[in-house]
């Protein structure tokens, strides 16, 4: 599906070159943003500006994830008020990969594509003491950031089968928290931490890991048990799907 979906946009060269460069500018243009920050500060909760960089880019290539590869999600909320859901339930394929592969939005590759040059700057910038361990802890970070967005995101959009409306404005409230995720936890008041870590581990996916990497004390250790933050997620994902799959009623009910 995700192949079909990738023919269908490739059809449309100039919009494709277009949506790809648009892309890379909104994450230019947000990047500026944080140098002008840093223009007036030296540093944020004791975090230079490279390592609020490194933390920028994981939480962009999660989200580079999301839009790329199964931007599908997005659709839940349509698929179950039109009675569309139908035919996915028809087939014999598990619903939620369905869901997850109906669509391939391309600025997510771009997304990919300037994340990983925007972490590989910052490391380059930063005086990391590496070793084999850090390095494999990376890449689980990495994937443990995308695995937790991927989940946030079908638990978000899977209460549009509570929310029996044709627009269901919470998987967007979700989305836009992530602002929050970009610059240490630690200058927001013990209420959005603590959300930040429970309810939209957003956390999880930047500042903990580069706490990890760039040995900042108190955070580092919490850091460690993202892997395991990234399996409670996908428990949650696919229980919340399932209770709201059993609410579905198709269109007209």
């Amino acid at each position: 599906m995700l192949m079909q979906s990738f023919k269908t946009m490739l059809e449309y060269k100039g919009d494709f070159i277009l949506l790809m460069v648009t892309t890379i500018v909104g994450q230019i243009s947000s990047l500026f943003f944080i140098y002008l920050i840093y223009q007036k500060v030296p540093a944020i909760a004791g975090w230079s500006f490279w390592e609020i960089i490194f933390i920028y880019g994981i939480l962009y290539f999660s989200e580079g994830i999301i839009s790329f590869l199964f931007e599908g999600t997005w659709l839940l909320n349509g698929l179950i008020n039109h009675g569309e859901l139908d035919r996915l339930l028809l087939r014999p394929v598990p619903i939620v990969v369905q869901v997850l592969s109906m669509k391939m939005n391309f600025d997510g590759l771009g997304k990919i594509i300037l994340s990983i040059v925007i972490m590989f700057q910052a490391l380059m910038n930063l005086s990391i003491r590496w070793n084999i361990w850090k390095i494999i802890m990376l890449i689980i970070f990495v994937v443990s950031a995308s695995v937790i967005r991927v989940c946030l995101n079908i638990v978000a959009n899977s209460s549009s089968f509570w929310l029996k409306g044709s627009r269901n404005s919470l998987p967007h409230m979700v989305y836009t928290i992530w602002e929050f995720g970009k610059y240490p936890i630690n200058i927001f008041s013990g209420v959005i931490q603590f959300m930040l870590v429970t309810f939209l581990p957003y956390a999880f996916m930047g500042f903990l890991p580069a706490a990890y990497m760039f040995d900042k004390p108190i955070y580092a250790s919490v850091a460690l048990i993202t892997p395991v933050v990234a399996f409670i997620w996908i428990i949650i994902s696919v229980v919340v799907f399932r209770l709201g799959l059993n609410r579905y009623e198709s269109t007209g009910n």
